[in-house]
Order: structure tokens, then sequence, then C-alpha cells
């Protein structure tokens, strides 16, 4: 076609469209232009842009490129985009949110091993809420397999992406397993398979078809990617607020800020949540407002109760043995953002209400907080129980650690990883067993960030960090002095670097709210010495 020369509007019409996909005129033109006339003048550029590409293209109530106009990703003189700043201040936005994006590390998205078995012709069904990175997971599924990657229908071989909103039915009925393509579907994760992708299940022989949860990114991916130049607490706090969803953790550093809502996720949330019933939709933004499990009591207490049933039908919800929990915990900003400050408090009144009515302080405690009551920790001494404690009692009650002069002797092999990370995104019981044979010297050192409003976390059942063993338990918690209480050990945190002495038995290493934990754990058998180590478990038998 040789070089065109398009204006600037035009120009940026064909870039959004090439990088976000299919789009609804209403966005483009308040992008472009945001005032009374702005369809008008989309218009005007849209028959700027057939001139170019044929009197059918850029038609309808969603726009998307002409098949074969794909943009050029590799690295170029000068900005991406340059001089498109000048459309608009929203695009300018927009173009910079791209700039970041492009210019952040690569993600490494480690490809599914059944992806990495798969051979064209094929079908792939990606399932994964918005923010899930399906598109990026079928991009390196293009570059495993040495096929182009392409948006929608083409020609040829390649690796063909198609995602919300999906071709009519009619389309789906033509194709056919074909060399060298592979067609790939990113469905959502909430609610049931779409018209487009029915057929095409009827059509492709099982033995072809591939579903596919995405999985989330793991911690040890994003640190080695996206997140390599951050400290690690910063990093953690980024990690967590995006659910290991890895297009959410793009937008959250492309704004620089782990507790900002960025608008392109926070449109797809709120467009999945129109597929529910209205009643549904506001069940689903009161309940985000409590971050941990939630009974059906509580949900009765609110009104809602009765509109469980379609959000755990529809995946929104899952129920476990604490109850009922959101099954994307990243997106729960997102859904109480649309709740009016106002309402907001109210409900956070009666859900501190209906927790001191179950018998829940810390629950209680916590919305009390969100209603900027200032809860002091010491006015909930006579309800408090086990680690909680140590944070609202004086020393009186609690004494030192005890200590003992050992040695340090030869290193014993515990058969673990080197390195033990343990992440729970929302509050969920992560844990790692190790087992002592013997006394032992443990040495615990590495990283730690976990969310715990009040430093006693948000409901009863949430704990930090700890090492359990036996009826004993040691917790590490933040702004705490060292004790001793009959229970256990207290110790703060972070740094990890801490030396016990333990007797011989099974321990688990768990962590009960949101937080990352990296561990180095070594153990040494016991020789005679005058080094002073904590004994916070208990005394062994034989020293």
């Amino acid at each position: 076609m040789g070089l065109l020369s398009l204006r600037r509007k035009a120009l940026g019409i064909l870039y959004y469209l090439a990088l976000e996909g299919p789009t609804r005129r209403e966005r483009l033109a308040d992008l472009l232009w945001d005032h009374g006339a702005s369809l008008q003048n989309l218009r005007v550029e849209l028959h700027h842009l057939r001139r170019f590409f044929g009197k059918e293209s850029f038609r309808g109530q969603v726009l998307q490129l002409p098949p074969g106009v794909e943009v050029d990703r590799a690295p170029g003189p000068g900005e991406a985009m340059e001089g498109l700043e000048a459309v608009s201040p929203a695009f300018a936005d927009w173009v910079r949110g791209w700039r970041d994006r492009l210019a952040a590390p690569a993600a490494a998205f480690s490809l599914p091993e059944r992806l990495k078995r798969l051979k064209p012709p094929a079908l792939v069904i990606l399932i994964g809420p918005p923010g899930a990175g399906r598109e990026a997971l079928a991009q390196a599924l293009a570059r495993h397999l040495g096929l182009p990657f392409r948006q929608g229908l083409a020609q040829g071989p390649g690796v063909l992406y198609f995602g919300d909103p999906f071709p009519p039915k009619e389309v789906a009925m033509d194709l056919r397993p074909t060399p060298g393509q592979v067609l790939v579907v990113a469905r959502s994760a909430f609610g049931e398979d779409p018209t487009f992708l029915l057929v095409l299940r009827a059509s492709f022989p099982p033995e072809i078809t591939v579903a596919l949860e995405v999985p989330r990114l793991a911690w040890e991916e994003a640190k080695q990617g996206l997140l390599r130049s951050l400290p690690f607490a910063e990093a953690a706090r980024f990690y967590l607020n995006s659910g290991g969803r890895l297009d959410v953790l793009r937008e959250l550093l492309a704004m620089g800020d782990p507790e900002a809502l960025p608008q392109r996720i926070r449109a797809m949330v709120a467009l999945e949540a129109r597929y529910l019933s209205q009643g549904a939709r506001r069940a689903l933004e009161v309940l985000s407002l409590h971050p941990g499990p939630w009974s059906v009591g509580l949900a009765e207490a609110l009104g809602v109760a009765q509109h469980l049933d379609e959000l755990e039908h529809r995946r929104w919800v899952g129920l476990g043995e604490e109850g009922y929990r959101l099954s994307e915990p990243q997106f729960r900003r997102f859904l109480q953002a649309h709740l009016a400050p106002g309402e907001r408090l109210k409900i956070h009144r009666r859900m501190a209400a209906w927790f001191r009515q179950a018998g829940d302080p810390v629950a209680e405690a916590y919305h009390l907080g969100q209603l900027g009551v200032k809860v002091d920790p010491a006015s909930l001494r006579e309800s408090t129980r086990g680690w909680r404690r140590a944070l609202v009692l004086d020393s009186p009650f609690g004494r030192h650690i005890p200590q003992m002069e050992v040695g340090w002797g030869p290193s014993i092999n515990l058969e673990i990883p080197e390195e033990i990370c343990l992440v729970s995104l929302d509050g969920k019981e992560e844990g790692f067993t190790l087992q002592l044979e013997e006394p032992a010297l443990l040495h615990l050192s590495g990283h730690l960030y976990q969310d715990l409003p009040l430093g006693m976390g948000s409901h009863e059942g949430a704990y930090p960090f700890c090492l359990r063993g036996g009826e004993r338990s040691l917790f590490f918690l933040p702004d705490v002095r060292p004790g001793h209480f009959f229970w256990g050990a207290v110790l703060p945190a972070p740094p990890l670097d801490y030396r016990f002495l333990l007797p011989p038995g099974m321990y688990r290493l768990e962590l009960g709210t949101p937080g990352i934990v990296l561990l180095r754990v070594r153990a040494y058998r016991i020789s005679s010495g005058r080094e002073r180590v904590l004994v916070p478990l208990g005394v062994p038998v034989e020293t």
C-alpha cells in the first residue's frame, strides 16, 4: 500500500484499535474529543480512514482494524507513538501509559505445559478475569510456536486471537481446523461460554481443543520481571494489589501507585459485573467492603443473601470452610468504588454492629476504623486472645523470651528448598512443614510483608506469619516488643533474622493474612559454646 498520509487523530484511532482491540465508538469519541460533538467528529475521521482502507471498514458500533492491519512492535528511533500526545489530554495519558508499559521489563509469563505440547491446527480457550493477561499468554504461545500473532480473522499461518466483543456465530460456523493456524478465544472467568465459542467447540475435535485457566503470575516471575527494580516491601504491595494478574500489575506500575484504580481495569470489571442481575451486582459491591471471608449470616443482615447463589454460579465468589470469599480479591477496591461514600459508611456501620453481635471484636474494630473511629488496641484488652494479647497487655504480663548459651555444630540436612516462598493473596492459610529429628539450632532469615490492619488483622481468623510447634507458636508482628507467653512468643518483624533453639518435632511455617514471606531456613546440631540464642517454644529435653 506504501506510505499513508493520515491526519493525526485518524492515526490515533489506528494505534488505539491495534493496541487495545475492538472498541465502542463512544469510548473513542470521548478519548479523542470529550465534548458534545465528539461522535460527529469521530464519523468525520472514520470517513477519512475509509479512503485508505475501503468503504466497508470501520463500520458498526464496535470498531476494529481491517483484516491484515497490525502494529509494528519492533523498536525504532524516537518514542513510541511520538507526536500523538497532542491529540487530546485524555489520549496523551493513554499514550504515556503505553510507553511506560513498553519500557517496563518483560514479564516472565511461563507457558503452561499443556500449551508447550500444543501443535497447530488447534483451538485454545483461555479462561480468565479482566487483567489476567490472556492476550500476553496468547502472544507467548505464538512466540513458542514461531507463528505470527494476529487479532481476529486472518489468512495463512498464525495464532488468531479473539476477545470480547466476539464475532457473530455465523463467522464461527465458517471456521475449521486449518494447517498452521491456532485459534485462541479469550473467555471470561465469569459467566458462561459465548455463542461464538460454543459454535467453535462443536466444530473442532476434542483432541485438538485445549481449555485452560490463565494462571496468576507467580511472585518469583513478577520479581524477576516487572518488579525487579523495586525493593521487596514495595514490590510486595504492587503484587498483592494486582492479585498476581499480569495486566492489572502492569497498569498499577504504569500509574506508579499500588493503591491506584486504573480506569481501564475499572471499566473492564464494571462491564463484567453488568452481566449480573442488578441485585447481585449490588450484593457484590456491598460484600466487597469486608476483606475476609463472610457467612450467610452477614449477607442476610445486609439484605443480600438471596444473591449468593447467582454470584457463586457465575464464579464471582467461592465457598470454603471459613465462608464465602471473592474469587478475584484484587477486584475488591474496584467494586466498592461504585458505592457512594455515604452508603459505604452505612454499610461499614452495619458490618461493625453485626460482627459485635457475632463475637468477632477484630472485624468489628476493622469496620469501626473504616468509619474513621480511632480504635485503641488497649480498649480490646478483655476481648482479645492469643497473640493479639501481646499488642494490648503491658510488660508485666509478658516476660522475656528464654535464652541459652550453646555452640553451633554441623549443619542438618532438612531436605527443603533453598528458599521458601509463602504468598497469600486473600488471607487464605499458606504454609510449609519441616521436621526436626533432634534438638536443633534453627536460623530463620528473609523478607516479610503482611497486611495487618491495626496490627491485628481484619477478622478473628486472620493471623500473621508464625512458626507453630505442638501447642505453642511463635508470631512475628510489626512494632511489638519481644515477649514470652503461656501460648508461645512474639518477635518483631521485619527484618527476619533470628536464631532459635528448638525441641525435636514437627513444625509448620504459616501465613494467614494477605502477605508474602521469603525465607531461608538452616538447621544445625547443638554443641558446647557461649553464644546466646532464643528458646521461644520450650527448652529441648536433651541439649
